[in-house]
């Protein structure tokens, strides 16, 4: 939990990649796995009374250890529980000068809820930062 003093910033979501990881290491030597994770929701019914859904994109970064596991075992379609905390970023655009904004989430914990494909049967069920030593 992410409590402080009366505050709390965690995130749960479970969806599928929409694409296959990025990964990258920076300049100190650190794993940064980025990924697209499509959530649904209702958005109402049509005039047939079929439910109608919308779908969500979150950008997900997972760090270190947990990234280079996020980067082996996953791939697009697969499904994954996610928890973390929301994070923002901004910054100006050199060319235009306008300040940017995006929001991504932190993953914590990664759990890979389908079958890994055959050649990854010993892909593990759930990973979190905690249980990886940095």
């Amino acid at each position: 939990m992410n409590a402080v003093k009366g505050t709390l910033n965690q995130v749960e979501l479970i969806g599928r990649l929409g694409a296959d990881p990025e990964m990258r290491f920076l300049a100190s030597g650190k794993a940064l796995c980025r990924f697209s994770l499509a959530t649904n929701r209702n958005a109402g019914q049509d005039e047939h009374g079929t439910r109608l859904y919308e779908t969500d994109w979150t950008h997900i970064e997972a760090w270190e250890h947990l990234a280079e596991l996020c980067n082996t075992y996953l791939h697009k379609g697969r499904r994954v529980r996610v928890m973390g905390n929301l994070r923002n970023d901004s910054w100006v655009d050199k060319e235009s000068g306008q300040t940017r904004y995006r929001s991504f989430v932190r993953a914590q914990e990664v759990m890979f809820l389908d079958s890994p494909r055959p050649d990854q049967a010993d892909a593990p069920a759930e990973v979190a930062e905690e249980d990886v030593p940095f």
